[in-house]
């Protein structure tokens, strides 16, 4: 196992358990189906609309964008289920158990079994959150030079404006 990665996909787990709409939010047509229509936007908010911050954090979103990307891959809908007992884990399932669950064998092979997947999830975990921090930083330094750009020709800009407003003022005192 890895440890970062570890300690990043409990911290997933324990926000999937609560503040994923399967944690107790309501869904939008559940919603829909409880007030007959849109929800009311008046009155004092309670617990049952996603306002300020409900819902899982930064950090918890990269990682389901990661498993979202293992789930693509060779063996990935696998591993993602294996992600969903052991991390979010609604029943408290005991290790044997997860392995009886995810069908990976009986005693000491199933759980051998177990690590190896717990291994392999953690290093695609690992990679895909490094090439989403890879992608991100680029973006931001384009982003950047694009903004340094406009910056300048905004700069630029303003000051033949004012220099031509400058000498339209000038030239309208001197006549």
């Amino acid at each position: 196992m890895i440890g970062e990665i570890e300690v990043l996909m409990r911290h997933w787990g324990e926000q999937m358990s609560a503040a994923s709409s399967a944690g107790g939010l309501p869904s939008t047509m559940g919603t829909i189906m409880e007030y007959g229509g849109c929800a009311p936007r008046g009155g004092v908010y309670g617990a049952k609309l996603l306002v300020a911050g409900a819902g899982p954090d930064y950090v918890a979103a990269e990682v389901v964008a990661a498993l979202g990307a293992v789930e693509r891959g060779q063996g990935g809908v696998q591993l993602c289920r294996l992600a969903l007992v052991r991390y979010v884990n609604p029943h408290g399932l005991t290790l044997d158990e997860q392995v009886r669950v995810l069908e990976l064998g009986v005693g000491a092979a199933g759980r051998r079994c177990y690590f190896r997947l717990v291994q392999r999830l953690h290093e695609l975990v690992e990679v895909e959150l490094k090439v989403r921090q890879a992608r991100l930083r680029t973006q931001r330094k384009e982003a950047g030079r694009e903004g340094d750009k406009m910056r300048r020709a905004a700069h630029e800009q303003a000051k033949r404006a004012h220099a031509a407003r400058g000498n339209e003022l000038f030239r309208g005192d001197g006549s």
